[in-house]
């Protein structure tokens, strides 16, 4: 039986507790420990009184204290797949 790793490119969306994520800034691989859903009121200065959306966002933090912001994140990552 191998232990070598696939790597696939997937949404950030796609990664849940438990999985290995390679860090997009730093390129270090790491453990998914546990994600936080937060939502950040975006200010709307029109005039016309337009109500204030709300920016949803996930944050991915590793067992090693790292984090990722959802919302500092573009297109796919990569996570790591056992083989």
């Amino acid at each position: 039986m191998s232990s070598e790793h696939a790597v696939e490119r997937v949404p950030l969306s796609e990664i849940r507790e438990g999985d290995m994520l390679q860090d997009p800034r730093s390129g270090k691989w790491i453990k998914v420990a546990q994600t936080a859903d937060s939502k950040m009121h975006v200010t709307d200065e029109r005039p016309d009184g337009a109500t204030t959306p709300i920016q949803e966002y996930r944050v991915y933090y590793g067992d090693g204290g790292e984090e990722i912001d959802s919302r500092l994140v573009t297109g796919l990552v990569n996570r790591q797949v056992r083989e």
